[in-house]
């Protein structure tokens, strides 16, 4: 070979290109099995743009993260502080980079004789001070627990604080009495989207070198914080005017370092707890909202409750109520969502007596006569329903079935534990949808809705179809600047012209680019009578992930009757696209709350993705999601006749 074509071939090689007939290495924002059109080239005007991070954001990890941004034309060549970004054809790039100590990200595109640049600055958190060898350290702010708390006497409270590893540590008040902490491990971070996108390493590395979690077990006793900034609990007054100066020490070696427990904690009266009233003040229909409860403050909502509903509390913790359901099972709820009654109002317990059910075309009525309006759930299993009230005490002497029906087949009460009453409701399908409120008279109505009749070679045909695109506000950008919000829409609009050739009724939750609240969502599909309610969205990655490896569909539901509709939605995107299967997920989103009908939210695609982002512009794409979706509706129906 002469050494003028070897040269070619090398800069061929430098240039990213491979020799005619060789198998090209697809770059990292190209899906190797995705069914997509190829990125179309693009060759205007060299014009840089960083679309993430935006000026002035905080970008919430301190090692990698995702850059993308477009350059408006496929000849660029991008480079991001020094380090070369892959070009897709149409100018868009997306790199997952180092993020600058500095928090500036400077880029660079050229394009023949075009140069660029662009600076970007944000806000990087602060790397976390490592402690010095031998050096007794204590991280101030992760001491807890810390606030305003109240306590039944002697209950166990968990204290902890993180800091040098390999120390001693303890709990130490002013009368000189202590109380052991134990090490637990050494301290590592994982962004909560690498957990969420399955990113996270089965071995991590302590992010901090030398640090470890300290954590032991308390009895309450009266607590008052030394410094003045400390709230105080709201349930109960503190005992104590003297600080009681509580402290967690650390020693390590010869070193020894305290930080005071920032806590003001109460104590209640077992034999008399409070009680309160929960409250919202605008409040929303109990399918789609009203005062939610988790099983631990802070936690994600598993309870729903109307306003009115009484609650028996028995803790505090900065700024969420313990609510006592049974002997066994407490709840949290936010206080500011709870008004107190007078001291001395009976605790939340009330007789559950006559429950009559009243078949009517929509639904069957199940009426429960309770005399005090009690937390409760509605949950569902397959082909049958349980309703259980929280304190309900039973004097079911009549349970009415109220004539013979053909959805409901089948009731029975019972009364497994102290202050729990449960209704199970057989059904001759599987649950398709419900609501419960209290009405005027203080009786819990629960509705179960009948199925819709359905015709397995025309499934859609009759019904009734909630599509809602999904944002704004908000929503994702592309690199190039495609907005998700536009997508939403376009696709929305394609799958309705789909849904009515099927004979089906459409329900738009929006037909423009207004902004649209998450609960007013969820209502149109409500007063609309919906059968089934579908969210259309594309995805984005929290910081921290990793595009390449965690892009993909997925798609969520959150009330068990509607798990699957999802699994029918997603098992047609996954085989039209043959984009990396994220699974089917359960998730608390405003609009998947609806009880009435199964109601479901895609996440087709990423827009950070140029390729993705490129094939979202693409009409025939476009009309294919739409009948990827209408396709996973009939699926659905199909195996529920």
């Amino acid at each position: 070979m002469r050494p003028r074509a070897c040269l070619a071939l090398m800069a061929l090689a430098i240039a990213g290109c491979a020799p005619l007939g060789a198998q090209r290495e697809p770059p990292p924002w190209e899906p190797r099995a995705a069914a997509l059109p190829p990125v179309p080239f693009g060759d205007g005007p060299l014009a840089l743009t960083l679309v993430y991070p935006s000026e002035g954001s905080e970008v919430t990890v301190r090692d990698r993260t995702f850059v993308f941004g477009a350059t408006g034309t496929g000849r660029a060549r991008v480079a991001i502080n020094g380090i070369p970004v892959d070009v897709a054809p149409n100018g868009a790039f997306l790199a997952f980079l180092p993020v600058p100590a500095d928090g500036v990200y400077r880029a660079e595109a050229r394009a023949g004789e075009k140069r660029a640049q662009v600076f970007r600055r944000v806000r990087v958190p602060e790397t976390p001070i490592a402690p010095a060898p031998g050096e007794a350290f204590i991280v101030e702010q992760s001491v807890f627990p810390r606030g305003g708390w109240a306590a039944l006497p002697r209950e166990p409270i968990e204290v902890g604080f993180r800091g040098t590893a390999d120390g001693e540590a303890a709990l130490v008040f002013g009368d000189g009495s202590r109380i052991p902490l134990v090490e637990q491990s050494r301290v590592v971070e994982v962004p909560w989207g690498r957990r969420v996108f399955g990113g996270v390493p089965l071995f991590a590395e302590p992010s901090v070198p030398g640090l470890a979690e300290y954590r032991g077990v308390v009895l309450a006793r009266p607590l008052l914080a030394s410094g003045p900034d400390v709230p105080r609990p709201t349930l109960a007054p503190l005992l104590t005017s003297t600080p009681s100066d509580a402290a967690v020490e650390l020693r390590v070696g010869r070193h020894v370092t305290r930080v005071p427990l920032p806590l003001n904690l109460a104590l209640l009266d077992p034999e008399r707890p409070a009680v309160g009233v929960a409250f919202e003040a605008d409040p929303y229909r109990q399918s789609v909202g009203g005062v939610d409860a988790a099983a631990g403050p802070g936690f994600t909502s598993h309870y729903f409750w109307d306003n009115g509903t009484c609650l028996t509390l028995t803790g505090e913790r900065a700024g969420r109520y313990r609510v006592r359901l049974t002997q066994e099972l407490d709840a949290w709820v936010a206080s500011d969502r709870v008004r107190l009654l007078a001291a001395g109002t009976p605790p939340a317990r009330g007789r559950v007596g006559t429950v009559r059910l009243t078949p009517a075309p929509e639904a069957v009525e199940v009426r429960i006569e309770v005399d005090r309006q009690l937390p409760y759930r509605v949950d569902s299993r397959g082909r049958s329903v349980d309703v259980t009230i929280y304190g309900g005490l039973a004097d079911t002497r009549w349970l009415m079935s109220g004539g013979l029906d053909r959805h409901v087949i089948g009731a029975r009460w019972s009364q497994p534990a102290d202050g729990l009453w449960v209704l199970t409701l057989d059904l001759a399908q599987p649950h398709w949808g419900h609501t419960a409120a209290w009405d005027t008279h203080g009786d819990l109505v629960v509705r179960i809705r009948r199925p819709p009749p359905l015709d397995r070679r025309h499934p859609l045909r009759g019904l009734v179809v909630a599509v809602d695109p999904g944002h704004p506000p908000g929503g994702a950008i592309g690199p190039t600047g495609l907005s998700e919000a536009d997508v939403n829409l376009t696709v929305a609009l394609r799958l309705a012209r789909m849904l009515e050739r099927a004979e089906a009724r459409v329900i738009p939750t929006r037909a423009d680019d207004r902004a649209l609240g998450l609960y007013e969502r969820a209502h149109i599909a409500e007063a609309a009578g919906a059968h089934v309610f579908v969210s259309l969205h594309q995805n984005a990655f929290p910081d921290g992930v990793d595009p390449f490896t965690d892009s993909g569909t997925s798609t969520f539901y959150f009330h068990p009757h509607a798990e699957a509709l999802a699994r029918a939605l997603q098992a047609e995107l996954v085989h039209e696209f043959r984009l990396r299967d994220l699974g089917v997920g359960r998730t608390n989103l405003a609009v998947l709350r609806l009880t009435w009908m199964p109601a479901a939210l895609t996440e087709t695609m990423f827009m950070m993705m140029p390729h993705q982002e490129a094939a979202l512009r693409d009409p025939d794409v476009l009309e294919r999601i739409a009948r990827a979706h209408l396709r996973g509706l009939e699926r659905f129906l199909r195996e529920r006749t």
